[in-house]
């Protein structure tokens, strides 16, 4: 499987974001918070991976699968957390590291992406 620089910086930057998410829960107790940073960082990278798909010319299919793939789980999970702490103003203590299991889903499925493309790309030829 051909995995570029970028796909390894990428996934260490969400590793990393994940553990400041983590220590912003852990320090301050404030789900929301820690969200909205995990969330930011996330759009950020969404945005600079764009940029460097341009930039290497790398198949833009894959990024766009990835991102919809990634999309299925994160974001309507995220927008419930959000909604669970912001209108029902509590979290239930089992869904407060909700996140972690998402974020490692979309990392596991973007991996799985890769892999088919590859797989395919090696078919074709």
């Amino acid at each position: 499987m051909e995995i570029k620089n970028e796909d390894i910086i990428f996934g260490s930057i969400i590793l990393l974001l994940l553990g400041i998410w983590y220590l912003t829960l852990i320090l301050f107790d404030y789900p929301l918070l820690s969200i909205i940073i995990l969330w930011t960082g996330m759009i950020i990278i969404s945005l600079t991976y764009v940029q460097v798909y341009k930039k290497s010319n790398r198949d833009l299919k894959i990024l766009r699968r990835r991102f919809f793939i990634s999309a299925i789980p994160i974001y309507p999970m995220l927008l419930y957390y959000i909604y669970k702490l912001v209108i029902d103003g509590n979290l239930p203590q089992e869904q407060k590291y909700l996140p972690f299991f998402i974020v490692m889903s979309m990392l596991v499925l973007n991996a799985i992406v890769l892999y088919i493309y590859e797989v395919r790309k090696q078919v074709v030829k």
